[in-house]
């Protein structure tokens, strides 16, 4: 394993590196990853790993110095792929920073290739959603021109080519959507399509808003036929013939009922509203669904009979815990799913690289405990320009880790992080919960298996901005105590 530095310059061990050789620095320990997976038809109940320690000095033969054996109980439970789960994973993707990470360049053959890298790795955690990006800029690169601390670029492009033509219409190649598309639906991670860049677009007043008498700031480049340069649309016309040529593409090509149009953190519905309503008079009479990653609770009072999907933040879901359930089952019955996420905040629980690593295991955990349909988090793979070597990026407001769960490996493939892995172990617990709750029903696996580990719901404290106490234990023996108790009573069935 391959140690990094928080935001305080500590050593983590995070990264699970795939060297076959690493240097090993005085005074820090070395630690190494395991992992394998049992086959289907193994019938024993017990096996053996055996690791040999060999050393050497200098020239010296090497020799056997130990043989560390270590016992792995084998209960029988199959568990499904977790691209079969039931688990909701939606983990943002960042493609535009893929291409500039690895220094290639946008939309190409080796960019898709890196692409096809890192959805492959992300659909095996069971990821349901495909990012769509239609704009340029949606998050006006989280403010990145205003960092000069370890100064990166955060900025994600259209993956639509936009052009007018001659004739003053706008025309648009949309090659690299498509090819986006299908390498999620190649990987079976594409249950859903969410755009992103048509609603709720970040930093209208400082960034800037082309589009004249437009609330939302969307920025769409476009190549100027007529005087061959590139210009933004600037006008609703324009916008609205684009939007319409965007959705129109995905209806023609059979997607339609997958499309979600996101919007990040919206807190004011009027503009919402009326912005949806523009964007459905673009598809005539086909219904248009929408998402929102939400944390303001006026918002979601007041726009959630507008939303079709939805994922409130953890501050909402415990403030709304009681009516949860009715929400969800509002949702579900309208084709939509409900999720809940962190980010920057709260200081805890959080995928932090500072953070308790059983932080991330405990996500599938409360999402059960919730009731949940599943989790979003807006990163998997935005970074710094070295984060090997300096991932801290607005400390104290982000952490290091907060914008990433995966590291870029030299061989176009993600490194995966201990953080990751651990939230692939809470999301298999979430399987086991809900394999357990069609014999035991869900009140026993919350009272009688989570609650002394989770905390009661009604006991869970809001201080302040980002400072939420749920009260959770820390010991991950004993999420480990009741994994294996479970598996005990699912082996009997």
């Amino acid at each position: 394993m391959g140690y990094v530095q928080d935001d305080t310059k500590a050593f983590v061990n995070d990264a699970i590196l795939r060297d076959k050789d690493v240097l090993v620095e005085q005074y820090l320990p070395q630690t190494f990853w395991i992992e394998g997976q049992v086959p289907e038809d193994f019938k024993e109940n017990n096996l053996n790993i055996g690791i040999d320690i060999f050393k050497s000095f200098g020239y010296e033969d090497e020799e056997k110095f130990c043989t560390i054996d270590v016992p792995v109980k084998v209960k029988n439970v199959v568990l499904k792929p977790l691209n079969e789960s039931k688990f909701f994973l939606d983990l943002w993707q960042h493609p535009s920073c893929l291409a500039r990470m690895y220094k290639v360049e946008l939309w190409s053959d080796i960019h898709f290739e890196i692409i096809d890298n890192y959805l492959k790795e992300l659909a095996s955690l069971g990821e349901k959603v495909a990012t769509v990006i239609v704009s340029d800029y949606p998050w006006a690169g989280q403010s990145c021109y205003k960092v000069y601390k370890n100064p990166s670029n955060l900025y994600e492009y259209n993956m639509v080519s936009v052009s007018k033509g001659l004739d003053g219409k706008i025309k648009c190649n949309f090659e690299s959507m498509d090819k986006y598309i299908s390498i999620a639906d190649k990987h079976k991670m594409a249950q859903e399509i969410d755009l992103f860049g048509l609603l709720g677009n970040w930093c209208a007043g400082e960034f800037g808003n082309p589009v004249e008498g437009y609330k939302d700031p969307i920025r769409v480049r476009y190549f100027d036929e007529s005087d061959k340069v590139f210009k933004f649309i600037n006008n609703t016309d324009d916008l609205k013939e684009y939007i319409g040529l965007v959705l129109n593409h995905l209806i023609e090509c059979g997607l339609w009922d997958r499309v979600r149009i996101i919007a990040d953190e919206p807190n004011n519905p009027e503009v919402v509203k009326e912005c949806i309503e523009f964007i459905n008079s673009t598809v005539g009479t086909h219904q248009v669904k929408y998402k929102s990653a939400t944390h303001d609770q006026n918002f979601l009072d007041r726009a959630k009979d507008e939303i079709d999907d939805m994922s409130i933040n953890l501050k909402l879901t415990i403030q709304n815990y009681k009516d949860i359930e009715n929400l969800k089952k509002k949702i579900n019955n309208n084709g939509g799913i409900l999720t809940w996420f962190v980010c920057c905040f709260p200081e805890k629980p959080n995928s932090f690289i500072s953070s308790p690593f059983v932080e991330n295991r405990i996500i599938g955990w409360y999402t059960y405990y919730f009731g949940l349909d599943g989790f979003l988090r807006w990163d998997y793979n935005l970074w710094t320009e070295d984060p090997w070597k300096d991932s801290s990026y607005k400390f104290p407001i982000w952490k290091a880790g907060d914008m990433f769960f995966v590291y870029p490996g030299k061989d176009l493939k993600p490194v995966r992080s201990v953080r990751v892995e651990n939230l692939r172990f809470g999301i298999q617990d979430f399987e086991l919960f809900t394999m357990l709750e069609k014999e035991k029903g869900r009140e026993y696996i919350e009272v009688e298996l989570m609650q002394e580990l989770l905390n009661k719901k009604e006991n869970a404290e809001i201080k302040g901005f980002g400072d939420i106490e749920l009260g959770y234990s820390l010991d991950n023996c004993g999420y480990d105590k009741v994994k294996k108790y479970v598996l005990e009573l699912l082996e009997r069935l």
